[in-house]
């Protein structure tokens, strides 16, 4: 890594890559195991540009099973361990001497005292869903040690260990952490194929962005700047994974540097004003924009001259070279030659109208209207932009007009009013998308006082009031009171129609017995093996969902 940071020394980057850490990761050549028994296989490598967040880690295939081994990448202590139906499932945090802190997620089981320490903190909480801390003494591990089975919890897509490298952070291990590229720390890897660059945009300042053809020659006005879509590939890995490096040099020159080395855990969601947003939205195809926004700034964000705009005389040639790296140096190269025309009117114009509003990315905004309300803070846009903020009866439309990006954080939309027949208690903000002739309503946690309906909100667009007066829906999947009980494990399906599962507890013969939910499938599994009497059993199951509606069903097992 020495050879980028003798790039640094240019006086016009304005954006320096800079992580006093990052050396260190030279010396942890070899610290770390592979934390799987197998050669590495990746289905997604670190840093790939997701929408709302960078991947963080390393997915590594274990052959579309669950229950593969996981050991211990290094000597250290369990220090944190937890479980979710949604994100990273299952989790395990071991802390190392060194201070780098390695994560495990989608398990499947915890093994040995680290299993027996989790399922005593599940009974203690009367809960699936735990965060559980413990000191330096409680749970050491030995480098090389079983540790967990590989599963798929969680928002998984399917069986795998996501494997991360982290230092820093809070008591809790993920605020402020930062989290590094396993395979910039030794870890073993086979990689003999080179990058493929699937796309490059031109995105000129005065007219709609296009493609650069096969015979990589454009003509375009100044000023402009490139997006690019690479990808990377590797011997037992899927053929779509994230690179490494992108450098555009222009003329030879460094004009922009993408790295992969590091990723601050509190700025994953910036990926957002990276890329192409509305093109990986409708697309999935993530074009890394050579451009830089003001509110998209910090130690870890590409190296740019100036703002990543290219501002070239009009009737110039330039050649633009673009060289995609992967992990292990394998290069993907493409050139283009540019020829520009007359420069056009500079910069695009917004479309304004009365109910659109001036915000500055980097001071707070708050709008009063009456019957809804919103309040960012500073930081929530990425750049200056304009919001349009509009009403019609219950319905609030909420945009902004230069940039369609997502908010960085969430803001504070209040609705004010009530619907007909209805207790306030059991309406809530909900987003609406239209598509195709259908719409959807996606609920909002809701909060009420003084006549007002408030949330937070991470996404622009149409949002109105609905009511959630349904009660969960709860039924058997592999038992019925007329048959015998004969399987290991209860099943039961669960939903709701709008607020969400928020609580769940099973009771079988009276006491509390723990039940996994699995959000993927909206099903819960009781493992049932030695906790059957013989004769009747007594099964009951209470549900609630958001707003407070209740299920409450007994069933009779015969074993």
């Amino acid at each position: 890594m020495k050879h980028r940071l003798t790039l640094l020394v240019c006086a016009s980057i304005i954006i320096s890559f800079q992580f006093s850490n990052l050396n260190s990761q030279e010396l942890l050549q070899g610290y770390f195991r592979n934390p799987m028994d197998h050669e590495i296989g990746l289905s997604a490598t670190f840093a790939e540009l997701r929408s709302g967040h960078f991947h963080a880690g390393l997915d590594m295939r274990t052959g579309g099973v669950t229950g593969k081994a996981v050991y211990a990448a290094a000597d250290g202590y369990v220090a944190k361990v937890s479980i979710s139906p949604w994100g990273g499932g299952k989790i395990l945090y071991i802390k190392h001497p060194n201070g780098y802190t390695t994560v495990y997620m989608h398990l499947n089981s915890y093994a040995g005292a680290i299993g027996r320490a989790v399922l005593k903190e599940q009974y203690a909480q009367r809960s699936y869903s735990i965060t559980k801390l413990f000191g330096p003494n409680e749970l050491p591990v030995k480098k090389g040690q079983l540790v967990a089975l590989s599963g798929n919890t969680g928002s998984s897509g399917g069986p795998h260990l996501h494997f991360e490298v982290r230092r820093g952070g809070m008591a809790d291990l993920h605020t402020h952490a930062t989290i590094f590229n396993p395979l910039h720390c030794g870890l073993p890897y086979k990689d003999n194929i080179k990058p493929t660059i699937r796309g490059v945009r031109v995105y000129p300042e005065d007219s709609e962005p296009f493609a650069v053809p096969a015979n990589g020659t454009v003509t375009v006005s100044s000023p402009f700047y490139l997006g690019i879509y690479a990808t990377d590939a590797a011997e037992g890995s899927t053929a779509k994974n994230g690179v490494d490096r992108i450098d555009v040099l222009l003329d030879g020159t460094l004009f922009f540097q993408y790295t992969t080395e590091a990723v601050p855990v509190d700025s994953s969601r910036m990926v957002n004003a990276l890329v192409d947003y509305p093109h990986l939205a409708r697309t999935r195809e993530a074009y890394l924009l050579t451009r830089g926004l003001p509110g998209a700034e910090g130690p870890w964000i590409p190296i740019r001259m100036g703002d990543g705009i290219f501002r070239l005389k009009a009737g110039s040639t330039h050649h633009i070279g673009i060289k995609v790296y992967d992990v292990m140096g394998n290069c993907a190269e493409r050139t283009i030659k540019v020829v520009t025309s007359q420069t056009g009117q500079t910069g695009q114009t917004s479309q304004t109208s009365p109910t659109s509003h001036p915000v500055k990315y980097n001071q707070p905004f708050n709008l009063q209207q009456s019957i809804f309300s919103i309040q960012l803070k500073p930081y929530t846009l990425y750049a200056d932009d304009r919001l349009d903020c509009s009403d019609s009866g219950a319905t609030v439309k909420i945009n902004p007009t230069v940039n369609e990006i997502p908010p960085h954080v969430a803001y504070t939309l209040g609705i004010k009013g009530s619907l007909p027949g209805i207790p306030q208690q059991k309406t809530v903000v909900v987003r609406v998308t239209r598509k195709a002739g259908t719409v959807k309503h996606t609920a909002c946690k809701t909060t009420y006082a003084d006549g007002w309906h408030t949330a937070q909100v991470r996404d622009w667009g149409e949002f109105t009031l609905a009511a959630d007066t349904t009660a969960p829906t709860v039924r058997p999947v592999n038992f019925s009171e007329s048959k015998p009980f004969k399987s290991s494990a209860i099943r039961l399906k669960v939903g709701d129609n709008l607020s969400g599962i928020e609580t769940y507890h099973c009771y079988l013969n009276g006491s509390w017995i723990l039940a996994e939910y699995d959000g993927k499938t909206a099903t819960l599994v009781i493992d049932a093996s030695g906790k059957l009497q013989s004769g009747v059993n007594k099964l009951r199951v209470e549900v609630t969902d958001g707003v407070g509606n209740v299920t409450d069903l007994t069933w009779r097992l015969t074993k």
